[in-house]
């Protein structure tokens, strides 16, 4: 009987101190540190936030940042050292497909299957366009973007405006449906200092429109907007280029021609200068990422609040019926380095950040981190301390319709290249040093160089893969 209890007591020990257990309900390791790798700036808080649950589970992060435009060189330079220096990997969707083939990530179902991230309650297109790739789980959402519409209500609803834009086009002034619409629209909003708008005179040049133009800023995706919605991919199932299509010259001509419209500096702006440009009241529409409604809401930010709504994007008719695709730029996932030393205690930080704690991240405008959660588009009480919650319900609903509608990044071996080539020349048709045509065949052109030598025959396969997951959800016949 003694060497009995000695034996119970001996295992309940070993289960006491082993590398994970349950404390009181609580997942605890054995005081492990793993590093975590970010982008600098707003959306790395919450790896500072939750640093006492973390140490709760036993486990502490140490943060390293990179800035925004340095993400892919710091980790693929990483990657191809193989120091294995990162555990916890922020990353953009658009470099899965890279890093997940050549073996940098860890897979992780298995995990998934212990920790129970419930997968379920992300919205399915982000699941399985930027959680997956060749059907293994290799990340979890950390941040759900998706361009929407953003518009000024005041402006739209004002009785003077509504009437003086019926007399000019002979229809009702509303968000604009399409493309076509939408030049119609930043064109009457357009006006100089001096003129009145809503009733009151300006005291500074006032603007319909403007886009995101700055390379390296995953700037493409505004030009992608109109060009998915008439039917467009980045190539065909070959590996040629797409991009340098009559839809992808229409696109392109389009943004060419909103420039009038658009403040003079406008292809200088990444996000800071187009969101600013948005809630500091210098423009009347552009389409942007979730965060800016609260932003948009927010006193200490905005001169706009109460003022800004939200719908889908433009789109073309086809058939008499509206057809639009909203591009999913960026879009952080939450991965585990295939070389860390401490993958498990690397998911369940993951799996926090991604689920437990993910709806106080993406209600605040202290980050710019977006709903993908049904849970999230479900619970508007959560996101009415910007916005009495009937309106943000609207906010939630249009953002769950674009991503439902959502069209993704690029993302095989190379991604960041190819879109490097599209933003470069994209920016040469802005400035007139290429006409649209002209550009979009340069890009074609570089796009058939680096798949060749990357190895077309690769690229192929790697690219069949993700048509086959973009027809599962309805993106392509």
């Amino acid at each position: 009987m003694r060497k009995v209890y000695l034996f119970i007591l001996i295992t309940s020990l070993l289960l006491v101190f082993s590398c994970s257990m349950l404390v009181q309900g609580q997942t605890k390791f054995n005081d492990v540190t793993i590093t975590a790798f970010c982008d600098a700036g707003h959306n790395a808080r919450p790896f500072e936030w939750y640093a006492d649950e973390f140490a709760k589970a036993g486990i502490t992060v140490k943060l390293v940042t990179a800035p925004f435009g340095n993400v892919y060189e710091k980790l693929k330079s990483e990657f191809v050292a193989g120091t294995g220096a990162y555990d916890l990997i922020v990353l953009f969707p658009m470099y899965l497909g890279e890093f997940a083939g050549m073996g940098y990530l860890k897979p992780l179902d298995e995990y998934a299957e212990k920790y129970d991230p419930h997968l379920d309650d992300i919205a399915e297109g982000f699941l399985k366009l930027y959680d997956y790739y060749a059907g293994t789980l290799y990340t979890l959402p950390y941040d759900g973007d998706v361009l929407s519409l953003y518009f000024r209500k005041d402006l739209f609803n004002d009785t003077t405006e509504k009437s003086n834009f019926k007399k000019t086009y002979n229809k009702e002034l509303v968000p604009p449906e399409t493309w076509d619409e939408m030049l119609d629209v930043a064109k009457f909003f357009t006006r100089k200092s001096g003129e009145t708008l809503a009733g009151k005179k300006l005291d500074e040049d006032f603007y319909g429109f403007a886009f995101l133009a700055q390379r390296g800023s995953f700037a493409f995706a505004w030009w992608l907007a109109e060009f998915a919605s008439r039917g467009g991919t980045y190539f065909d199932r070959e590996m040629n280029p797409a991009i340098n299509s009559e839809g992808g010259v229409t696109a392109l001509q389009r943004l060419v021609d909103s420039l009038p419209y658009c403040p003079p500096d406008v292809l200088a702006y990444g996000y800071d200068e187009l969101k600013d440009a948005l809630v500091l009241g210098r423009i009347a529409m552009c389409l942007q990422w979730p965060c800016n409604w609260k932003k948009g809401n927010d006193p200490a930010q905005s001169k706009i609040v109460g003022n800004l709504g939200v719908t889908h994007v433009p789109g073309v008719m086809k058939d008499g019926k509206l057809v639009y695709r909203a591009p999913m730029p960026c879009g952080r996932v939450i991965a585990v380095a295939s070389a860390s030393k401490h993958p498990e205690e690397a998911f369940y930080v993951a799996k926090l950040l991604s689920d437990d704690f993910s709806i106080d991240d993406v209600s605040t405008p202290d980050t710019g981190l977006d709903p993908y959660r049904k849970s999230h588009f479900n619970n508007p009480g959560a996101f009415s301390g910007f916005a009495p919650e009937k309106e943000a319900l609207e906010y939630l609903a249009a953002i769950n319709n674009n991503l439902t509608y959502g069209f993704p990044d690029l993302s095989l071996p190379g991604s960041a290249e190819y879109i490097d080539v599209l933003e470069l020349n994209l920016g040469k048709a802005y400035t007139k040093a290429l006409s649209p045509k002209e550009a979009l065949d340069a890009v074609a052109k570089e796009w058939d160089s680096i798949t060749d030598r990357l190895g077309r025959a690769n690229q192929t396969r790697i690219y069949g893969e993700l048509l086959q997951s973009w027809k599962e959800v309805g993106l392509i016949d």
